[in-house]
């Protein structure tokens, strides 16, 4: 049974139903929540599918059984503020029993949806799944965020996470907070730039916008 389902809202509302009637005949339960994510701007598609899915919704009378139904809206005008919006929702739930679906053609939510997911550190490993258009199919995803953890061993993430956002650090200055040897620190050093997670500015490092949303995962 299901504590939460989390599901993106594209122009039709056909793959959201299904999704939604798939999980209800699984179970909820009781007090369950159900996140539709929408983008921030106005399309009377995207208006015309959520109704109908607030129709399907009191048709179920899952309301009866203590299950809500609640809209949740991302701003898609800069992609890693989206991600840290939907990181903060999913923090609600990473100790819970969630599915994630990811339907609609709204690829820019899609993929933010996907990239929190990925950053999110999880108690209880979410289960993910993807539409395919127009087949009324949906597609498993294997759980890759726990292969992607590998990629960032404990101690270059201990390094990300003395860096606060928007700060310039000097070498010398990294040194001292890091407690390692030189050599280690500019190894580490290194291979974070090449991964894109620190960047060189003005003779020193700070976190890039990537190492922002990476901090975040490994505090």
């Amino acid at each position: 049974m299901l504590d939460a389902l989390i599901m993106t809202l594209g122009f039709e509302p056909g793959p959201l139903v299904s999704s939604l009637a798939s999980h209800a005949a699984e179970g909820f339960t009781p007090e369950a929540k159900i996140i539709v994510l929408t983008p921030n701007f106005p399309d009377e598609r995207a208006e015309r599918a959520w109704r109908q899915l607030q129709n399907i919704f009191d048709m179920m009378k899952l309301g009866e059984l203590g299950v809500s139904l609640r809209r949740y809206t991302i701003d898609l005008s800069d992609f890693s503020k989206a991600v840290q919006q939907i990181k903060s929702l999913f923090s609600e739930f990473k100790d819970k029993r969630i599915q994630i679906s990811l339907t609609g053609g709204m690829r820019a939510l899609i993929l933010a949806t996907f990239t929190a997911y990925l950053l999110t550190e999880w108690s209880e490993t979410p289960k993910i799944e993807v539409s395919l258009e127009g087949r009324g199919v949906m597609l498993k995803v294997p759980n890759i965020a726990s292969i992607l953890t590998l990629l960032i061993d404990e101690r270059k993430a201990a390094l990300l996470r003395i860096m606060s956002p928007g700060r310039v650090y000097k070498s010398g200055e990294l040194w001292r907070l890091f407690g390692r040897d030189r050599s280690t620190l500019y190894r580490y050093l290194r291979t974070l730039c090449e991964l894109g997670l620190i960047e060189r500015v003005d003779r020193g490092f700070r976190l890039t916008r990537l190492g922002e949303l990476l901090s975040e995962k490994s505090q």
